[in-house]
């Protein structure tokens, strides 16, 4: 050991020495301990603090939510039953086999309904006011408007899609969005969208109807294909699933007698030709075709007749009539 060497030992020794008689206070450990805690604990609000802001929070969004109007809620129509204006705005449910009245669904304002349209529970309505016509949804608080329609005719609804004709065009609404298909040579008698938004016209250009379907989604009724209807052209049309259902004359040359075909709305070729059954005289002007996600086809000629299409089999069913008064005098539909 060299003299450097000696002489750190010689210091570290007295050092020792020096503080071996020495005692730590008695609370020195736990204040070592809590300085530690509090250097590495994270910094925490006061409670009160933290119960403060939170209700403030809560009041914000209470008054948020509070000034939101209330979206509305579309009436719900029962399967098997079919809807119809039964007066001074009132629409009403009834059972299709028995004719029994189920219940009025809403009740439209302002005007009077001239046309209606349902597609899977929800209920159109085209209304009649001293300033023109306009599209309504009818939901349970009443009716939600949905566009100014002029001279608005031969409403129609399927897939989320609503489709009128107005003026000389075919308005078509596609969620939310408004597209208008000019109909310059076309005089439009009925209107009906298939399942895939295939928009069918049943029109007139300066012979008998025709029946003529788009692509899907149409921003044009040009190029339209004409299904093979015959002579003396379809009374109405409707959207049934996949295909387009036609009210038909079943013979040209002897009124009295009529027919629901299908056509496949794709192609255009016809599906299945459909049974013969006996009506009074039916002008296309009143009269109303409508089907159900069955299949069925309902046929409403107001004041004169109803009828039940289901496949082969068509059964005659009680006209829609108020509890006290006349029966509707527009088409009811499902």
């Amino acid at each position: 050991m060299n003299e450097l060497d000696r002489d750190t030992e010689l210091v570290r020794a007295r050092m020792h020495r020096a503080v071996a008689d020495v005692e730590p206070a008695p609370d020195s450990l736990p204040r070592l301990l809590a300085a530690a805690r509090r250097r590495r604990a994270p910094y925490r609000r006061p409670t009160f603090l933290v119960v403060a802001a939170a209700a403030v929070a809560a009041l914000f969004i209470g008054v948020a939510l509070g000034s939101q109007a209330p979206v509305p809620q579309p009436v719900s129509v029962r399967p098997g039953n079919y809807v119809a204006a039964v007066g001074a705005g009132a629409i009403a449910s009834f059972d299709v086999a028995s004719g029994t009245r189920q219940g009025d669904v809403a009740r439209v304002s302002g005007g009077e309904v001239a046309d209606l349209a349902e597609d899977q529970g929800r209920v159109f309505a085209l209304v009649s006011t001293s300033d023109g016509r306009r599209v309504v949804e009818v939901t349970s608080g009443g009716q939600r408007d949905l566009a100014e329609a002029g001279d608005g005719r031969a409403l129609t609804a399927a897939g989320g899609r609503v489709a009128y004709a107005e003026g000389d065009r075919v308005v078509l609404w596609i969620g939310g969005e408004r597209r208008d298909l000019p109909t310059p040579e076309l005089r439009v008698i009925d209107l009906a969208l298939s399942g895939d938004g295939r928009l069918a016209l049943l029109a007139e250009r300066g012979g008998p109807a025709e029946l003529l379907i788009t692509d899907p989604d149409p921003t044009t009724v040009a190029g339209s294909r004409a299904a093979p209807t015959g002579q003396c052209g379809p009374l109405a049309i409707a959207g049934s699933g996949p295909g387009i259902a036609a009210l038909e004359p079943a013979d040209c040359t002897a009124p009295g007698r009529a027919r629901v075909a299908t056509y496949a709305a794709d192609t255009g070729r016809k599906l299945a030709a459909g049974v013969p059954f006996a009506t009074p005289p039916l002008d296309p002007a009143h009269v109303g075709l409508s089907a159900d996600p069955q299949g069925r086809v309902l046929v409403s000629a107001p004041d004169r007749a109803q009828w039940l299409v289901d496949g082969t089999e068509v059964l005659r069913i009680p006209l829609p009539c108020a509890t006290s008064g006349p029966c509707t005098a527009l088409p009811a539909t499902f």
